[in-house]
């Protein structure tokens, strides 16, 4: 059995959440470049000393929201994928999940895709090592579930690389406009026209 954190450790971990709560909030109301260390100190009501005790610069502080983003979404997305039902049950429940998945987490979103350049055409581009290898279990548990679909015959015959570049492709399409227009392109919509567009391709009829 894990052992319990101590009460610094818990202090530690509750002044990194409200510390990168700030941040996100600043970044996204600011822009990145226009907020300072001390700008995220004195809005979260921290010496500018303890934010860099918790984070080495404005970057790291980036990161470690990046990172904590992709774990969540990971963790969120590997469980859809190892539920039951059939593959493309699973893989309607991916779309609907990443789409939610975005539609909560705007802000970060907006973030990420502002500091990043090609991101919505690689799914794991402009990602630092650590977080671009988190992502990367959930792309080959969804390489599986193409796998397993094709030899059930459930799926076209196409290869599962390329089927988990086009879901990844098409999805992030849809994603940059959800954060762009939220209010005319519901996570639903955005799940639905995804769904639609992509299982019209690779779905065998009669299965």
């Amino acid at each position: 059995m894990a052992a319990q954190p101590t009460r610094r450790e818990r202090e530690r971990q509750q002044h990194r959440r409200e510390i990168l709560a700030v941040a996100l909030d600043l970044f996204s109301r600011k822009g990145f470049e226009k907020t300072a260390m001390a700008d995220i100190a004195e809005q979260a009501e921290f010496a500018v000393g303890t934010l860099y005790k918790l984070f080495e610069d404005k970057n790291a502080l980036y990161r470690a929201l990046i990172l904590d983003a992709v774990e969540r979404f990971t963790q969120a997305l590997t469980a859809v994928l190892t539920t039951p039902g059939s593959e493309l049950e699973r893989l309607a429940r991916y779309i609907e999940t990443k789409a939610t998945l975005f539609a909560q987490n705007i802000p970060t979103a907006r973030l990420y895709f502002a500091q990043t350049t090609g991101a919505g055409f690689l799914p794991t581009a402009g990602l630092d090592q650590e977080a671009r290898a988190i992502y990367e279990k959930v792309l080959s548990m969804l390489e599986a579930v193409f796998r397993s679909g094709i030899r059930k015959k459930l799926i076209a015959n196409i290869d599962p690389k390329m089927l988990v570049l086009g879901l990844e492709g098409l999805s992030n399409a849809f994603v940059f406009e959800l954060i762009e227009r939220p209010d005319d392109l519901p996570a639903e919509t955005m799940a639905d026209l995804s769904k639609t567009i992509f299982f019209e391709r690779i779905h065998l009829k009669g299965n």
